[in-house]
């Protein structure tokens, strides 16, 4: 029968084998530091993305409201009353054409605004107003 050795007694002998000294070599220590330098720079530099992402969502939920809320007044007003504009709301330029159908109004309405680098950004939303 064969006896197992407790792990104690596995890293006791480890322990005698470097000399009588446990714990981690100099070389050990540079490199689980180097890893961890590494890993610390790969989150620094992923949370710029990350905000400048967030940033550019955050503007484009303020264009899509703005757009939303333009189409609520024109529902608010007869189609007789409808009519081409622009305005600024919210630091974001809108326009919006109104092109009579039958039975519907078509309402575009573009929102142009600036992105976090400066970028000037222009999206397109459109729908139907039932008359």
């Amino acid at each position: 029968m064969t006896s197992h050795r407790p792990m104690r007694d596995h890293a006791r002998c480890r322990a005698t084998r470097i000399g009588g000294r446990a714990g981690f070599t100099l070389v050990e220590l540079m490199v689980a530091l180097m890893v961890f330098v590494v890993g610390v720079l790969a989150v620094a530099g992923s949370s710029s993305v990350v905000m400048t992402m967030v940033g550019g969502s955050q503007r484009r939920t303020i264009a899509a409201t703005v757009a939303e809320s333009r189409f609520e007044r024109m529902r608010a007003v007869p189609c007789a009353a409808h009519a081409d504009g622009a305005a600024t709301t919210r630091g974001v330029r809108e326009t919006w054409t109104v092109v009579p159908l039958v039975r519907a109004d078509d309402v575009t309405v573009r929102a142009t605004f600036s992105s976090s680098r400066g970028r000037v950004t222009t999206q397109t939303y459109r729908t139907y107003i039932a008359c």
